[in-house]
C-alpha cells in the first residue's frame, strides 16, 4: 500500500478503544504493535491475576470485574485503556460504554473483520490454542454483533481487515480533561487536541 493509500486512525486520550472480534483474529498483536503495554488491558491476563490461568473460564465475572475496575481507575486520571477481549455480547460492550459516559471520555469499538479461516490458521500458530470449535462459535457471534454494534452507542466504529492489521496507522490526540467534571463531547475535545505519539 502506498503512502498516499495509507489508512491513518485518530482516537482521543483519555478514552475506551474496544477491541471486538473472536480469538486469534489478531487483536493482541495489533495491540501490542500500536500501543505501549500499560495502556492494554487484557481479558486473559486480568484472568491470570484472578486465579492464576488465564484459560480458567470459571472466573469469568471476577476477571471481568478486574477489567472494569482497571478501565475506571485508569479513566481517572486522563489514561487511554485499549481493552483486549473478545466483547462478543452486548453486555461485555454494554459495561465498558457505560465506563465512557461516566467518566465522559470516547467510547470507540475496533471491529477485527478477519476471515475464519485466518482465524483457524493463526490458532494453530499460537502458543495457546483454543478448540476450532470456540473459534467458530465466537465467529458466529461476532456476525451477529457486528449487525447490532453501530445502533450501541459507541462514538466511533472502526472496521479492520486482514490487510489493515499490517498496514494501519494509529495517532493518538492528548487532550487532558478531568472527566467526572467536563461538560465538553468528544468532538470539541478532538479539534483542540494535540498529537501525541504512542510508542
Amino acid at each position: 500500500m502506498g503512502l498516499a493509500e495509507e489508512r491513518v486512525i485518530r482516537v482521543l486520550r483519555p478514552s475506551v478503544l474496544v477491541l471486538c472480534g473472536p480469538a486469534a483474529c489478531g487483536k493482541s498483536t495489533f495491540a501490542a504493535r500500536h500501543f505501549r503495554p500499560t495502556q492494554v488491558i487484557s481479558s486473559d491476563s486480568c484472568r491470570q491475576l484472578v486465579c492464576d490461568d488465564e484459560t480458567d473460564q470459571r472466573y469469568h465475572l471476577q476477571a471481568f470485574a478486574l477489567v472494569n475496575f482497571l478501565v475506571g481507575q485508569r479513566l481517572s486520571i486522563n489514561r487511554l485503556c485499549v481493552v483486549d477481549s473478545t466483547a462478543l455480547t452486548p453486555g461485555a460492550r454494554k459495561s465498558l460504554l457505560d465506563l465512557g459516559r461516566k467518566y465522559r471520555v470516547p467510547t470507540e469499538l475496533f471491529l477485527f473483520d478477519v476471515a475464519i479461516e485466518k482465524c483457524l490458521e493463526r490458532n494453530l500458530s499460537r502458543a495457546r490454542s483454543v478448540e476450532p470449535k470456540v473459534i467458530e462459535e465466537q465467529y458466529r457471534l461476532f456476525k451477529q454483533a457486528h449487525e447490532a454494534i453501530r445502533s450501541e452507542g459507541f462514538d466511533q466504529v472502526f472496521e479492520l481487515c486482514e490487510q489493515d492489521l499490517q498496514s494501519v496507522r494509529l495517532e493518538v490526540l492528548y487532550r487532558p480533561i478531568n472527566p467526572l467534571s467536563a461538560g465538553s463531547n468528544a468532538e470539541s475535545r478532538c479539534n483542540s487536541a494535540v498529537s501525541s505519539r504512542v510508542s
